[in-house]
């Protein structure tokens, strides 16, 4: 009988102890749940675009991170950019040149002639008045001359075969 009832209270605790075991793991995975529910991630260029979860920018296609990882990484610039991919560099490279071309032309120094305004004059000058040159019969950027061949200009009333391209030292006059 001593057996039977040591046998017993080792079945007993056993039960117990796997009960509190089960209920622990329980709370520890509501824990795990809540605390991913609380995880923020968002794209590094689109701060508008966030996610519970890793994954891609639906806009530009760079990898969501953490709130806080964002952080440090605007903290430190140059482990953020030692830390991405080539192809995330180039379009954080073209997200930067989009947003200084924006800044230019608010400031009046970019107004180019085509459709899908070239870099060549940011990159090379800080500025595009590619429109004004057209309209004064001068010539344009190897971009702008290149994207008016293609038929992307935009200055009304001017004909595509009579811009003319500069490829050498094209100057913009400030």
């Amino acid at each position: 009988m001593n057996k039977i009832l040591v046998i017993l209270t080792a079945l007993l605790l056993l039960a117990v102890g796997v009960s509190q075991s089960v209920s622990q793991g329980k709370k520890s995975e509501q824990a795990k749940v809540t605390s991913q529910k609380q995880d923020v991630y968002s794209c590094p260029m689109h701060s508008e675009v966030t996610s519970d979860k890793p994954g891609k920018c639906p806009k530009c296609g760079m990898a969501l991170v953490l709130r806080e990882e964002k952080k440090k990484a605007a903290d430190d610039p140059q482990t953020s950019l030692e830390s991405s991919s080539a192809k995330e560099k180039i379009q954080q490279a073209q997200s930067l040149l989009a947003d200084a071309k924006k800044e230019l032309a608010q400031d009046g120094k970019y107004n180019c002639c085509i459709k899908d305004p070239c870099d060549r004059c940011a990159l090379d000058h800080q500025s595009c008045l590619c429109a004004e040159d057209v309209k004064a019969g001068k010539s344009v950027c190897p971009d702008c001359y290149a994207g008016w061949q293609r038929g992307d200009g935009i200055v009304k009333g001017i004909n595509a075969k009579k811009v003319k391209g500069s490829f050498h030292s094209h100057q913009h006059e400030h």
